[in-house]
């Protein structure tokens, strides 16, 4: 509901609302192994499905202008950080007190209007959902033909690779898994670094 006054949303009377539940809907992996004359390809897909999290760095971003749906044009045509007597400003989505969809504009060119200065909390809710790559290995087997006159019976080398990529997400400019610290707590993103890929290489030998 919007403040007919402002174009902003009302406030709730309480501050205790349940806008997201963490928990996904289900979790699978997929995994198998190709193995075509001395090379064998496995791979590992996750995938989540449901549960959501609270961003925080959408919720500071949006408000200082750092994500591009804070700029760029309105439903007018005209820059959405301009002046309302210029054109400006947008509508949000909702109705006003008597039901009737909400006309008012906010004046987009002050501070924080499309973060946590104006916008509720659920505004920062996204889907946690997301397909990953998180393994693949390529490991090439020494015919036994090529270690007759050695010592060794048996050569194996496997490459690996860990987060290769997120194939699907919904929640913008980060890892739905990113969270806060080295803690266990889940739902909430705030200085969500960028996956780190991680390589490996085995060689085992044996005689």
């Amino acid at each position: 509901m919007v403040d007919p006054d402002t174009g902003r949303y009302l406030i709730t009377p309480t501050s205790n609302n349940v806008i997201g539940d963490t928990n996904p809907d289900w979790m699978m992996g997929i995994s198998n192994a190709f193995t075509y004359k001395d090379f064998t390809l496995g791979f590992l897909i996750d995938i989540q499905h449901g549960g959501n999290v609270w961003s925080l760095d959408q919720n500071y971003g949006e408000s200082t202008g750092l994500y591009p749906n804070s700029a760029g044009l309105n439903d007018l045509g005209n820059p959405v950080r301009a002046p309302l007597d210029e054109g400006g400003g947008f509508i949000n989505p909702g109705v006003l007190p008597n039901g009737s969809p909400n006309n008012v504009r906010v004046d987009a060119s002050e501070f924080g209007e499309f973060g946590y200065a104006a916008m509720p909390n659920a505004a920062f809710i996204y889907d946690a959902s997301y397909v990953k790559l998180r393994q693949a290995s390529l490991t090439y087997t020494m015919p036994s033909r090529l270690l007759q006159n050695t010592f060794m019976t048996g050569i194996q080398i496997t490459v690996t690779g860990s987060n290769l990529w997120i194939i699907d997400k919904k929640v913008p400019y980060a890892d739905p898994e990113a969270g806060l610290s080295s803690g266990n707590l889940q739902g909430y993103l705030t200085g969500a670094m960028p996956t780190t890929k991680e390589y490996g290489l085995n060689i085992q030998v044996q005689f």
